[in-house]
């Protein structure tokens, strides 16, 4: 897959082409299943597909008070893209200049001048342009007008709900994380660099790896059973999210996440890990002395080796 920043990167020879529009944030089933009936119209018009996005979320321009986190960073859209079998990926810069363009001139600029876009993949709540005018009803009649196959994928459902970016965080929020993974058909990770920390956990006999996350959402603070992925090997383990309650005593605390991997002793520091995350265990808990920490952190070991067992 090629990855372009921006339209004014694409080559002067570029073609025709089967273009879906979206932040796809997860990558989730619902997106996956919009992909593929993008890829489908490719096939049958034996087209590029192409995928634009946005950097930044637009939400994070428009709307700065609510704070967007997305659920995988960039990196992690990429790759997943890639996966599916889209050709080109176009990470468009959002900035407020972009947010002021009208829904015709979107359509003629990009879609039509930049893109030779003969085939529009969207879904069903999809809108664009100043005041979110560029409504699917809006492109059914441009893109008619334009010549231009619009096909619009319906929502996707698993079970009685609708599968959404939203809906995955509100499970994770919970700590309901086989839900989530349920709605991304994939495993919800937290990826990042080891990075030095005060060592509490080697003293007290649980090395652990501080990760910080390359992006801002977390899932419900406590303990969980996860998988570690390290030097293109699989590693068993468990994972703090959260503050670290029984030591911190700053008034702003960092959220961090902490890992010890079971039966491994090693210095990875400033090595990337990624940290699956499989089960929820328990809440944090802000522990009276250091043994009553140790012991509660057996347990939860114990619980994640009779976890293991029962996937093998």
């Amino acid at each position: 897959m090629q990855i372009f920043q921006g339209v004014e990167d694409l080559p002067p020879d570029w073609g025709s082409s089967v273009v879906s529009i979206g932040n796809f944030d997860g990558i989730h089933l619902g997106h996956q299943n919009l992909l593929k009936q993008a890829l489908a119209e490719g096939e049958v018009g034996r087209l590029p597909v192409v995928v634009m996005t946005f950097n930044p979320h637009p939400v994070s321009i428009l709307y700065p008070e609510k704070k967007i986190q997305r659920l995988f960073d960039f990196r992690d859209q990429r790759e997943q893209l890639s996966k599916l079998g889209v050709s080109f990926l176009i990470e468009q810069e959002f900035t407020q200049n972009f947010a002021q363009l009208t829904a015709a001139d979107f359509v003629q600029f990009f879609l039509i001048e930049k893109l030779k876009t003969q085939t529009l993949v969207v879904g069903y709540d999809f809108s664009f342009g100043t005041k979110r005018e560029g409504t699917v009803e809006f492109l059914r009649k441009i893109c008619e007008k334009m010549k231009v196959k619009l096909v619009v994928v319906p929502p996707y459902f698993l079970g009685d709900e609708v599968v959404s970016s939203s809906r995955v965080r509100e499970q994770l929020r919970e700590g309901a994380v086989e839900a989530a993974r349920d709605l991304l058909g994939r495993e919800f990770y937290l990826r990042g660099l080891v990075r030095h920390g005060e060592a509490r956990g080697r003293t007290i006999g649980v090395p652990t790896a501080n990760m910080t996350p390359t992006v801002d959402f977390v899932p419900r603070k406590g303990v969980y059973v996860t998988r570690t992925h390290l030097r293109q090997q699989w590693h068993y383990s468990i994972t703090n999210i959260g503050f670290n309650p029984t030591f911190v005593s700053n008034l702003v605390p960092q959220v961090k996440a902490e890992t010890h991997i079971l039966d491994f002793n090693e210095d990875i520091y400033g090595q990337e890990i990624q940290v699956d995350v499989l089960k929820f265990l328990r809440d944090e808990k802000k522990f009276s002395d250091i043994q009553s920490l140790v012991a509660q952190i057996r347990v939860d070991i114990d619980q994640a080796r009779e976890f293991f067992r029962g996937q093998s």
